[in-house]
Protein backbone atom coordinates (compact mmCIF):
# COMPACT_ATOMS: atom_id res chain seq x y z
CA UNK A 1 0.00 0.00 0.00
CA UNK A 2 1.83 3.09 -1.18
CA UNK A 3 1.34 6.55 -2.60
CA UNK A 4 -0.62 9.53 -1.32
CA UNK A 5 -3.64 7.65 -0.01
CA UNK A 6 -5.89 9.99 2.00
CA UNK A 7 -6.68 8.99 5.56
CA UNK A 8 -8.33 11.93 7.28
CA UNK A 9 -8.04 15.44 8.68
CA UNK A 10 -6.03 16.89 11.58
CA UNK A 11 -8.25 18.15 14.42
CA UNK A 12 -7.61 20.49 17.34
CA UNK A 13 -7.85 18.97 20.82
CA UNK A 14 -6.96 20.02 24.35
CA UNK A 15 -3.66 18.14 23.97
CA UNK A 16 -2.63 19.55 20.59
CA UNK A 17 -1.48 19.59 17.90
CA UNK A 18 2.04 20.02 19.27
CA UNK A 19 5.41 19.49 17.52
CA UNK A 20 5.39 16.01 19.07
CA UNK A 21 1.83 14.73 18.62
CA UNK A 22 -1.59 15.37 17.12
CA UNK A 23 -4.96 13.73 16.46
CA UNK A 24 -6.82 13.28 13.22
CA UNK A 25 -10.28 12.05 12.28
CA UNK A 26 -10.33 9.13 9.89
CA UNK A 27 -12.79 10.68 7.44
CA UNK A 28 -12.06 8.54 4.40
CA UNK A 29 -14.28 5.45 4.23
CA UNK A 30 -11.64 3.43 2.39
CA UNK A 31 -9.13 4.13 5.17
CA UNK A 32 -11.28 2.40 7.79
CA UNK A 33 -10.63 -0.98 6.22
CA UNK A 34 -6.86 -0.93 6.78
CA UNK A 35 -5.92 1.79 9.27
CA UNK A 36 -4.57 0.43 12.55
CA UNK A 37 -2.02 1.17 15.21
CA UNK A 38 1.53 1.20 13.91
CA UNK A 39 1.02 2.56 10.38
CA UNK A 40 3.15 5.46 9.18
CA UNK A 41 1.49 8.67 7.99
CA UNK A 42 2.58 11.96 6.42
CA UNK A 43 1.25 15.51 6.55
CA UNK A 44 2.32 18.26 4.19
CA UNK A 45 2.74 21.39 6.27
CA UNK A 46 4.06 24.57 4.62
CA UNK A 47 7.52 23.56 3.32
CA UNK A 48 7.78 20.54 5.63
CA UNK A 49 6.70 16.95 5.20
CA UNK A 50 5.82 15.66 8.67
CA UNK A 51 6.20 11.93 9.32
CA UNK A 52 4.45 10.18 12.19
CA UNK A 53 3.16 6.83 13.41
CA UNK A 54 -0.38 6.02 14.58
CA UNK A 55 -0.04 5.02 18.22
CA UNK A 56 -3.69 4.32 19.00
CA UNK A 57 -7.22 4.53 17.60
CA UNK A 58 -10.38 5.59 19.41
CA UNK A 59 -13.91 5.04 18.11
CA UNK A 60 -16.45 7.82 18.71
CA UNK A 61 -20.23 7.94 18.26
CA UNK A 62 -22.27 10.84 19.66
CA UNK A 63 -25.48 8.82 19.60
CA UNK A 64 -24.19 6.07 21.85
CA UNK A 65 -22.44 8.55 24.16
CA UNK A 66 -25.79 9.90 25.38
CA UNK A 67 -27.33 7.95 28.23
CA UNK A 68 -30.64 9.83 27.77
CA UNK A 69 -30.97 8.67 24.16
CA UNK A 70 -30.13 5.07 25.04
CA UNK A 71 -32.59 5.14 27.93
CA UNK A 72 -35.31 6.49 25.62
CA UNK A 73 -34.76 3.80 23.01
CA UNK A 74 -35.17 1.10 25.64
CA UNK A 75 -38.82 2.18 26.03
CA UNK A 76 -39.75 1.29 22.48
CA UNK A 77 -38.72 4.51 20.75
CA UNK A 78 -36.78 3.69 17.57
CA UNK A 79 -34.25 6.47 17.86
CA UNK A 80 -31.91 5.08 15.17
CA UNK A 81 -34.72 5.53 12.64
CA UNK A 82 -34.86 9.24 13.53
CA UNK A 83 -31.15 9.90 14.06
CA UNK A 84 -28.52 8.60 11.60
CA UNK A 85 -26.42 6.99 14.33
CA UNK A 86 -24.30 5.00 11.91
CA UNK A 87 -23.21 8.24 10.21
CA UNK A 88 -22.07 9.62 13.57
CA UNK A 89 -19.59 6.79 13.96
CA UNK A 90 -15.98 7.75 13.26
CA UNK A 91 -12.38 7.01 14.27
CA UNK A 92 -9.91 9.33 15.97
CA UNK A 93 -6.24 8.44 15.56
CA UNK A 94 -3.50 9.56 17.92
CA UNK A 95 -0.20 10.22 16.12
CA UNK A 96 3.30 10.48 17.55
CA UNK A 97 5.43 12.76 15.37
CA UNK A 98 8.75 11.16 14.35
CA UNK A 99 10.36 13.96 12.35
CA UNK A 100 10.16 15.78 9.06
CA UNK A 101 11.79 16.49 5.72
CA UNK A 102 12.69 20.13 5.23
CA UNK A 103 14.28 21.05 1.88
CA UNK A 104 14.82 17.32 1.36
CA UNK A 105 16.86 17.15 4.57
CA UNK A 106 15.72 14.92 7.41
CA UNK A 107 15.32 16.74 10.74
CA UNK A 108 13.20 16.84 13.86
CA UNK A 109 9.83 18.55 13.78
CA UNK A 110 9.78 21.95 15.51
CA UNK A 111 6.31 23.23 14.59
CA UNK A 112 2.87 21.72 15.18
CA UNK A 113 0.79 20.79 12.13
CA UNK A 114 -2.22 23.00 11.39
CA UNK A 115 -5.71 21.66 12.18
CA UNK A 116 -7.51 20.96 8.92
CA UNK A 117 -4.42 19.56 7.17
CA UNK A 118 -4.92 16.34 5.23
CA UNK A 119 -3.31 13.18 6.56
CA UNK A 120 -2.01 10.65 4.07
CA UNK A 121 -0.48 7.21 4.18
CA UNK A 122 3.30 7.64 4.06
CA UNK A 123 4.74 7.08 0.59
CA UNK A 124 7.12 4.15 0.23
CA UNK A 125 10.02 6.16 -1.19
CA UNK A 126 9.74 8.66 1.67
CA UNK A 127 9.45 5.92 4.26
CA UNK A 128 12.48 3.99 2.98
CA UNK A 129 14.66 7.08 3.32
CA UNK A 130 13.14 8.17 6.61
CA UNK A 131 13.48 4.79 8.34
CA UNK A 132 16.94 4.07 6.96
CA UNK A 133 15.99 0.93 5.01
CA UNK A 134 18.28 -0.44 2.32
CA UNK A 135 17.83 -1.85 -1.16
CA UNK A 136 20.35 -4.59 -0.36
CA UNK A 137 20.93 -5.94 3.10
CA UNK A 138 19.33 -8.49 5.41
CA UNK A 139 15.72 -9.05 4.35
CA UNK A 140 14.06 -10.22 7.55
CA UNK A 141 10.44 -9.66 6.56
CA UNK A 142 7.98 -6.88 5.86
CA UNK A 143 7.06 -3.75 7.74
CA UNK A 144 3.66 -4.38 9.24
CA UNK A 145 0.76 -2.51 7.58
CA UNK A 146 2.94 -2.05 4.50
CA UNK A 147 4.32 -3.86 1.47
CA UNK A 148 7.78 -2.51 2.24
CA UNK A 149 10.46 -5.11 2.84
CA UNK A 150 12.30 -4.82 6.14
CA UNK A 151 15.73 -4.83 4.48
CA UNK A 152 18.23 -3.83 7.16
CA UNK A 153 21.86 -2.85 6.74
CA UNK A 154 24.13 -5.62 8.08
CA UNK A 155 26.51 -3.26 9.86
CA UNK A 156 23.73 -1.28 11.52
CA UNK A 157 21.95 -4.41 12.73
CA UNK A 158 24.83 -6.54 13.94
CA UNK A 159 28.09 -4.60 14.35
CA UNK A 160 26.99 -3.15 17.70
CA UNK A 161 25.27 -6.40 18.75
CA UNK A 162 21.63 -7.52 18.62
CA UNK A 163 19.24 -8.88 21.26
CA UNK A 164 16.30 -11.08 20.22
CA UNK A 165 13.75 -11.19 23.03
CA UNK A 166 10.44 -13.01 23.40
CA UNK A 167 8.42 -15.40 25.52
CA UNK A 168 8.98 -19.13 25.04
CA UNK A 169 7.40 -20.12 21.74
CA UNK A 170 7.24 -16.50 20.57
CA UNK A 171 9.51 -17.09 17.56
CA UNK A 172 12.99 -16.14 18.82
CA UNK A 173 14.79 -19.08 17.22
CA UNK A 174 12.70 -18.68 14.08
CA UNK A 175 13.72 -15.03 13.74
CA UNK A 176 17.35 -15.93 14.44
CA UNK A 177 17.27 -18.60 11.72
CA UNK A 178 15.92 -16.04 9.22
CA UNK A 179 18.85 -13.72 10.01
CA UNK A 180 21.25 -16.67 9.69
CA UNK A 181 19.78 -17.52 6.27
CA UNK A 182 20.34 -13.93 5.18
CA UNK A 183 23.95 -14.02 6.38
CA UNK A 184 24.66 -17.32 4.63
CA UNK A 185 23.11 -16.19 1.34
CA UNK A 186 25.45 -13.20 0.98
CA UNK A 187 27.93 -13.11 -1.88
CA UNK A 188 31.65 -12.62 -1.44
CA UNK A 189 31.35 -9.14 -2.95
CA UNK A 190 28.85 -8.20 -0.21
CA UNK A 191 31.06 -9.37 2.65
CA UNK A 192 30.53 -12.69 4.42
CA UNK A 193 31.20 -12.91 8.16
CA UNK A 194 31.71 -16.22 9.91
CA UNK A 195 28.53 -17.38 11.71
CA UNK A 196 28.60 -19.32 14.98
CA UNK A 197 25.62 -20.74 16.90
CA UNK A 198 25.91 -21.80 20.53
CA UNK A 199 22.96 -24.18 20.41
CA UNK A 200 21.95 -24.93 24.00
CA UNK A 201 19.02 -27.29 23.28
CA UNK A 202 19.90 -28.70 19.85
CA UNK A 203 17.29 -26.54 18.12
CA UNK A 204 19.51 -25.69 15.15
CA UNK A 205 20.92 -29.13 14.38
CA UNK A 206 18.72 -29.50 11.29
CA UNK A 207 20.34 -26.43 9.77
CA UNK A 208 22.93 -28.88 8.46
CA UNK A 209 20.29 -29.68 5.80
CA UNK A 210 20.32 -26.10 4.53
CA UNK A 211 22.57 -27.11 1.62
CA UNK A 212 19.67 -29.01 0.07
CA UNK A 213 18.18 -25.64 -0.86
CA UNK A 214 19.56 -24.33 -4.19
CA UNK A 215 20.33 -20.95 -2.64
CA UNK A 216 22.67 -22.52 -0.06
CA UNK A 217 24.23 -25.37 -2.03
CA UNK A 218 27.71 -23.85 -1.69
CA UNK A 219 27.43 -22.99 2.02
CA UNK A 220 29.91 -24.74 4.32
CA UNK A 221 28.55 -26.07 7.61
CA UNK A 222 30.44 -27.54 10.54
CA UNK A 223 28.54 -29.06 13.48
CA UNK A 224 30.27 -30.19 16.67
CA UNK A 225 28.73 -32.27 19.46
CA UNK A 226 29.61 -32.29 23.15
CA UNK A 227 31.81 -35.41 22.94
CA UNK A 228 34.03 -33.65 20.40
CA UNK A 229 34.85 -30.49 22.37
CA UNK A 230 38.38 -30.06 23.67
CA UNK A 231 39.66 -26.92 25.40
CA UNK A 232 43.43 -26.53 25.20
CA UNK A 233 45.01 -25.89 28.58
CA UNK A 234 47.89 -24.07 26.85
CA UNK A 235 45.50 -21.21 25.95
CA UNK A 236 44.39 -20.72 29.56
CA UNK A 237 45.85 -18.45 32.23
CA UNK A 238 45.55 -18.68 35.99
CA UNK A 239 42.94 -15.87 35.85
CA UNK A 240 40.81 -18.10 33.58
CA UNK A 241 40.87 -20.85 36.21
CA UNK A 242 39.84 -18.20 38.72
CA UNK A 243 36.74 -17.47 36.63
CA UNK A 244 35.87 -21.18 36.56
CA UNK A 245 36.08 -21.23 40.38
CA UNK A 246 35.17 -17.78 41.79
CA UNK A 247 36.17 -18.85 45.33
CA UNK A 248 39.76 -19.52 44.23
CA UNK A 249 41.95 -17.24 46.36
CA UNK A 250 44.66 -14.90 45.00
CA UNK A 251 47.30 -17.09 46.69
CA UNK A 252 46.01 -20.17 44.87
CA UNK A 253 46.03 -18.29 41.55
CA UNK A 254 49.61 -17.12 42.15
CA UNK A 255 50.86 -20.65 42.79
CA UNK A 256 48.98 -21.95 39.75
CA UNK A 257 50.43 -19.16 37.63
CA UNK A 258 53.99 -20.16 38.64
CA UNK A 259 53.36 -23.71 37.44
CA UNK A 260 51.74 -22.63 34.16
CA UNK A 261 54.64 -20.24 33.50
CA UNK A 262 57.12 -23.05 34.18
CA UNK A 263 55.45 -25.23 31.54
CA UNK A 264 55.45 -22.42 28.98
CA UNK A 265 59.13 -21.58 29.52
CA UNK A 266 60.16 -25.24 29.23
CA UNK A 267 57.89 -25.83 26.20
CA UNK A 268 56.63 -29.01 27.83
CA UNK A 269 53.18 -30.36 26.85
CA UNK A 270 50.53 -28.72 29.02
CA UNK A 271 47.74 -30.99 30.23
CA UNK A 272 45.66 -31.18 33.38
CA UNK A 273 47.42 -34.43 34.34
CA UNK A 274 50.83 -32.77 34.08
CA UNK A 275 49.68 -29.72 36.03
CA UNK A 276 48.16 -31.91 38.76
CA UNK A 277 51.43 -33.87 39.06
CA UNK A 278 53.44 -30.65 39.22
CA UNK A 279 51.18 -29.22 41.94
CA UNK A 280 51.45 -32.47 43.90
CA UNK A 281 55.27 -32.36 43.77
CA UNK A 282 55.60 -28.63 44.41
CA UNK A 283 56.47 -27.13 47.77
CA UNK A 284 53.66 -24.81 48.75
CA UNK A 285 51.25 -24.25 51.58
CA UNK A 286 49.36 -27.48 52.25
CA UNK A 287 45.99 -25.78 52.26
CA UNK A 288 46.74 -24.05 48.94
CA UNK A 289 47.97 -27.32 47.45
CA UNK A 290 44.90 -29.27 48.55
CA UNK A 291 42.56 -26.62 47.18
CA UNK A 292 44.38 -26.49 43.82
CA UNK A 293 44.34 -30.27 43.52
CA UNK A 294 40.61 -30.20 44.22
CA UNK A 295 39.89 -27.56 41.56
CA UNK A 296 42.05 -29.24 38.93
CA UNK A 297 40.55 -32.67 39.59
CA UNK A 298 37.06 -31.29 39.08
CA UNK A 299 38.13 -29.84 35.72
CA UNK A 300 39.78 -33.13 34.74
CA UNK A 301 36.59 -35.04 35.48
CA UNK A 302 34.62 -32.87 33.06
CA UNK A 303 36.60 -34.47 30.19
CA UNK A 304 36.38 -31.17 28.32
CA UNK A 305 40.09 -30.31 28.45
CA UNK A 306 42.93 -31.67 26.35
CA UNK A 307 46.42 -31.01 25.03
CA UNK A 308 45.02 -29.42 21.89
CA UNK A 309 41.94 -27.44 20.90
CA UNK A 310 39.03 -28.96 19.04
CA UNK A 311 37.65 -27.62 16.88
CA UNK A 312 40.76 -25.59 16.03
CA UNK A 313 39.08 -22.21 15.71
CA UNK A 314 41.61 -20.40 13.56
CA UNK A 315 41.21 -23.14 10.91
CA UNK A 316 37.47 -23.64 11.38
CA UNK A 317 36.06 -20.10 11.25
CA UNK A 318 35.90 -19.01 7.61
CA UNK A 319 33.97 -16.33 5.67
CA UNK A 320 30.38 -17.43 5.07
CA UNK A 321 30.80 -20.70 7.00
CA UNK A 322 28.21 -21.77 9.59
CA UNK A 323 29.52 -23.41 12.78
CA UNK A 324 27.11 -25.06 15.23
CA UNK A 325 28.22 -25.91 18.77
CA UNK A 326 25.59 -28.40 19.94
CA UNK A 327 25.33 -28.42 23.75
CA UNK A 328 22.10 -30.47 23.85
CA UNK A 329 23.65 -33.55 25.49
CA UNK A 330 25.34 -31.51 28.26
CA UNK A 331 23.14 -31.31 31.36
CA UNK A 332 25.50 -29.28 33.56
CA UNK A 333 24.94 -25.54 33.19
CA UNK A 334 28.39 -24.93 34.71
CA UNK A 335 30.02 -26.96 31.91
CA UNK A 336 28.09 -25.00 29.28
CA UNK A 337 29.22 -21.73 30.84
CA UNK A 338 32.86 -22.85 30.81
CA UNK A 339 32.62 -23.90 27.16
CA UNK A 340 31.05 -20.61 26.10
CA UNK A 341 33.67 -18.70 28.08
CA UNK A 342 36.53 -20.61 26.45
CA UNK A 343 35.29 -20.45 22.86
CA UNK A 344 34.17 -16.80 23.02
CA UNK A 345 37.48 -15.84 24.65
CA UNK A 346 39.39 -17.60 21.88
CA UNK A 347 37.21 -16.12 19.14
CA UNK A 348 37.73 -12.63 20.54
CA UNK A 349 41.51 -13.05 20.80
CA UNK A 350 41.76 -14.47 17.28
CA UNK A 351 39.63 -11.65 15.92
CA UNK A 352 41.76 -8.99 17.64
CA UNK A 353 44.81 -10.51 15.94
CA UNK A 354 42.82 -10.69 12.64
CA UNK A 355 43.51 -14.40 12.32
CA UNK A 356 39.85 -15.04 11.53
CA UNK A 357 37.23 -13.05 9.56
CA UNK A 358 34.62 -10.86 11.24
CA UNK A 359 32.38 -13.20 13.20
CA UNK A 360 28.82 -13.15 14.55
CA UNK A 361 28.02 -15.43 17.51
CA UNK A 362 24.40 -16.39 18.28
CA UNK A 363 23.89 -17.34 21.94
CA UNK A 364 20.63 -19.07 22.87
CA UNK A 365 19.30 -18.78 26.44
CA UNK A 366 21.61 -15.79 26.96
CA UNK A 367 20.11 -15.06 30.40
CA UNK A 368 21.70 -18.33 31.62
CA UNK A 369 25.15 -17.31 30.47
CA UNK A 370 25.02 -13.60 31.34
CA UNK A 371 22.60 -13.46 34.29
CA UNK A 372 21.89 -10.13 35.94
CA UNK A 373 22.74 -11.21 39.50
CA UNK A 374 25.04 -14.25 39.41
CA UNK A 375 28.76 -14.05 38.51
CA UNK A 376 29.65 -16.64 35.85
CA UNK A 377 32.71 -17.14 33.59
CA UNK A 378 30.58 -16.80 30.46
CA UNK A 379 29.14 -13.52 31.74
CA UNK A 380 32.59 -11.94 31.99
CA UNK A 381 33.52 -12.63 28.35
CA UNK A 382 30.06 -11.67 27.09
CA UNK A 383 30.46 -8.33 28.87
CA UNK A 384 33.93 -7.87 27.36
CA UNK A 385 32.75 -8.55 23.81
CA UNK A 386 29.60 -6.49 24.33
CA UNK A 387 31.75 -3.49 25.30
CA UNK A 388 34.69 -3.90 22.92
CA UNK A 389 33.62 -6.33 20.20
CA UNK A 390 32.38 -3.72 17.72
CA UNK A 391 35.92 -2.28 17.45
CA UNK A 392 37.23 -5.67 16.34
CA UNK A 393 34.15 -6.73 14.32
CA UNK A 394 33.29 -9.49 16.78
CA UNK A 395 29.51 -9.35 17.25
CA UNK A 396 26.97 -11.01 19.54
CA UNK A 397 23.32 -11.94 19.06
CA UNK A 398 21.84 -12.57 22.51
CA UNK A 399 18.62 -14.59 22.42
CA UNK A 400 16.53 -14.73 25.59
CA UNK A 401 13.02 -15.37 26.87
CA UNK A 402 13.64 -13.57 30.18
CA UNK A 403 15.00 -10.05 29.56
CA UNK A 404 14.66 -9.17 33.24
CA UNK A 405 17.13 -11.97 34.11
CA UNK A 406 19.61 -10.95 31.40
CA UNK A 407 22.51 -8.76 32.46
CA UNK A 408 21.62 -5.08 32.08
CA UNK A 409 25.22 -4.41 30.99
CA UNK A 410 25.04 -6.96 28.19
CA UNK A 411 21.53 -5.89 27.12
CA UNK A 412 22.36 -2.18 27.11
CA UNK A 413 25.41 -2.83 24.90
CA UNK A 414 23.15 -4.48 22.31
CA UNK A 415 22.35 -1.34 20.35
CA UNK A 416 19.53 -3.05 18.45
CA UNK A 417 16.67 -5.09 19.91
CA UNK A 418 14.27 -7.34 18.01
CA UNK A 419 11.40 -7.78 20.45
CA UNK A 420 8.73 -10.36 19.76
CA UNK A 421 5.77 -11.14 21.99
CA UNK A 422 6.37 -10.56 25.71
CA UNK A 423 3.68 -10.78 28.38
CA UNK A 424 5.50 -10.70 31.72
CA UNK A 425 5.07 -7.21 33.24
CA UNK A 426 8.55 -7.35 34.82
CA UNK A 427 10.14 -8.09 31.45
CA UNK A 428 8.13 -5.30 29.83
CA UNK A 429 9.19 -2.81 32.50
CA UNK A 430 12.82 -3.89 32.05
CA UNK A 431 12.58 -3.35 28.29
CA UNK A 432 11.10 0.09 28.84
CA UNK A 433 14.25 1.00 30.80
CA UNK A 434 16.86 -0.64 28.56
CA UNK A 435 15.48 -0.18 25.01
CA UNK A 436 15.69 3.21 23.34
CA UNK A 437 12.64 4.50 21.49
CA UNK A 438 10.05 2.45 23.42
CA UNK A 439 7.23 4.31 25.16
CA UNK A 440 4.19 3.06 27.08
CA UNK A 441 2.00 2.82 23.97
CA UNK A 442 4.63 0.70 22.22
CA UNK A 443 5.00 -1.56 25.27
CA UNK A 444 1.26 -2.14 25.17
CA UNK A 445 1.46 -3.15 21.51
CA UNK A 446 4.19 -5.71 22.26
CA UNK A 447 1.80 -7.81 24.36
CA UNK A 448 -0.60 -8.15 21.41
CA UNK A 449 2.00 -9.28 18.87
CA UNK A 450 1.33 -12.61 17.18
CA UNK A 451 3.90 -15.33 16.55
CA UNK A 452 6.33 -14.09 13.92
CA UNK A 453 5.65 -10.41 14.57
CA UNK A 454 8.31 -8.25 16.16
CA UNK A 455 9.38 -4.73 17.04
CA UNK A 456 12.82 -3.62 15.83
CA UNK A 457 14.34 -0.72 17.76
CA UNK A 458 17.77 0.84 18.13
CA UNK A 459 20.82 1.40 15.97
CA UNK A 460 19.56 -0.82 13.13
CA UNK A 461 16.76 1.55 12.16
CA UNK A 462 16.09 5.29 12.42
CA UNK A 463 12.74 4.74 14.18
CA UNK A 464 11.10 1.68 15.76
CA UNK A 465 9.22 -0.48 13.26
CA UNK A 466 6.89 -3.46 13.61
CA UNK A 467 7.95 -6.33 11.37
CA UNK A 468 6.27 -9.48 10.11
CA UNK A 469 9.17 -11.95 10.05
CA UNK A 470 9.42 -13.62 6.65
CA UNK A 471 9.03 -17.37 6.15
CA UNK A 472 12.20 -19.42 6.35
CA UNK A 473 13.59 -20.77 3.11
CA UNK A 474 14.65 -23.98 4.84
CA UNK A 475 12.31 -25.79 7.18
CA UNK A 476 13.73 -26.25 10.66
CA UNK A 477 11.52 -27.60 13.44
CA UNK A 478 12.24 -25.71 16.65
CA UNK A 479 9.52 -27.38 18.69
CA UNK A 480 9.26 -31.09 19.42
CA UNK A 481 6.12 -33.18 19.27
CA UNK A 482 3.11 -32.18 21.31
CA UNK A 483 1.95 -34.22 24.34
CA UNK A 484 -0.83 -35.80 22.29
CA UNK A 485 1.48 -36.71 19.38
CA UNK A 486 4.12 -38.23 21.63
CA UNK A 487 1.43 -40.15 23.60
CA UNK A 488 0.08 -41.63 20.35
CA UNK A 489 3.60 -42.77 19.42
CA UNK A 490 4.09 -44.33 22.83
CA UNK A 491 0.75 -46.16 22.65
CA UNK A 492 1.69 -47.62 19.27
CA UNK A 493 4.96 -48.92 20.71
CA UNK A 494 3.14 -50.48 23.67
CA UNK A 495 0.63 -52.20 21.36
CA UNK A 496 3.34 -54.02 19.44
CA UNK A 497 3.45 -57.74 20.30
CA UNK A 498 6.15 -58.58 22.80
CA UNK A 499 8.75 -61.09 21.68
Amino acid sequence: MAGSIGLGTVVATIEGPTPFEFHFVVSEETARSFIESGIFIQVKHENDLILGVVQSLRRVNRYFSSSDIIHGSSHGIEIPSIYPSERWDYLVAYVRVLGCFRNNIQSRATKPVIPGCSVELAEDKILIKFLGLKESGLNIGKIRQSNLGAVIDLDRLLQKHLAILSISGGGKSYAASVIIEELLSRKSSQGRPGVIIFDVHGEYKKLVNIRKHPKFKNVEIKKFNADQFSMAISYLRSSDFGKFFPTMSPAQQRELNKILTKFRISYKPVSLENIINEVFQSEMNVLVKDALLGWLTILKNTRLFGNSEYPQLNDTIKPGRLIIFDFASITSLWKKRILIYYYLQRIFELRKQKEIPPVISFIEEAHQFAPEIEATPSKSIIHTIAREGRKFLCSLVLISQRPVNLSATALSQCNSHLILRILNPNDLAWLGKTSEGINQETLGMITSLGVGEGLLVGEAINYPIFIQIRKKLVKVEFDGNSISQESIKYDKIELLPKI
